[in-house]
């Protein structure tokens, strides 16, 4: 079965706001889009998922089966999401710096501490060096 990731997602808010008009909203989508969507899926999963009623949707016995997999699925990609979102910002990690005794006492120890305390989740491995060697420091230890 090749289903459309898409209708998948689409398919949690659905079924997580019980509506497809909130569903809509919070997909900056429209609702007949949403509500053609879901019809798609349930056409290519040869089911019916929701039942529809005056006041929103409700799942099916079905529809409860496919959102307890979706649901994990869904909060495995806002965890990747989220797990991303702190790799790329300055929230851990490491820093490596070589530099001269000199540099490190005369330049770099007060920016070093005001780094360290906007960043506490950074870990700083600092080596002392000779100027020379300082300057051919090898990144990526």
């Amino acid at each position: 079965m090749d289903v459309n990731f898409e209708y998948y997602k689409i398919f949690y808010y659905v079924a997580k706001y019980h509506n497809f008009t909130k569903a809509a909203q919070a997909l900056n989508n429209s609702q007949p889009n949403i509500t053609r969507a879901m019809n798609c899926l349930e056409q290519q999963l040869n089911t019916t998922l929701f039942i529809r009623t005056n006041r929103g949707v409700q799942l099916t016995p079905e529809g409860e089966r496919l959102y307890t997999h979706v649901l994990s699925a869904m909060e495995q990609f806002q965890a990747a999401e989220e797990e991303l979102a702190d790799s790329s910002g300055l929230s851990h990690g490491s820093v490596a710096i070589g530099a001269s005794e000199t540099a490190l006492n005369i330049f770099l120890l007060d920016k070093l501490k005001s780094f360290h305390m906007t960043y506490p989740g950074i870990r700083l491995k600092l080596y002392n060096h000779s100027t020379p060697e300082a300057r051919n420091f090898p990144f990526g230890r």
